[in-house]
């Protein structure tokens, strides 16, 4: 886990056991933590995932229906800040439909992209 994400976490994580002893002391009082509803920005500069979900035909899935993988990308957001995360939509997917989104994504300057297996939420 990177610094930047490991240091929140064990803050966190020292308040709570701070708040479970401190309720352990007396039984008739509760202790409500509100967690912090933001992330840390990731040590390499991602400010934001967002996830493709690649259809069998080589397009992406889309709540609208299948949209071609160019229009997907232009809504993706700056790549200096977006992480992509290419999942598909079955588990038996083509190797040039996967091979043909990484070179897309790659010329349109995203270089913070994982691949996931099948299985995506594809409606």
């Amino acid at each position: 886990m990177p610094l930047s994400r490991l240091r929140p976490a064990l803050v966190w994580g020292s308040l709570l056991l701070a708040a479970s002893v401190l309720g352990a002391c007396d039984a008739g009082h509760t202790v409500d933590v509100d967690l912090p509803k933001t992330t840390a920005p990731a040590a390499d500069g991602a400010t934001a995932s967002r996830i493709l979900y690649l259809l069998d035909d080589g397009r992406v899935y889309s709540p609208q229906g299948p949209v071609e993988l160019p229009l997907a990308i232009r809504a993706l957001g700056p790549p200096a800040t977006t992480e992509v995360i290419l999942q598909g939509c079955k588990a038996d997917l083509d190797y040039r439909y996967i091979a043909f989104a990484l070179r897309t994504l790659k010329a349109a300057g995203y270089e913070r992209i994982t691949l996931k297996g099948g299985g995506g939420h594809c409606g």
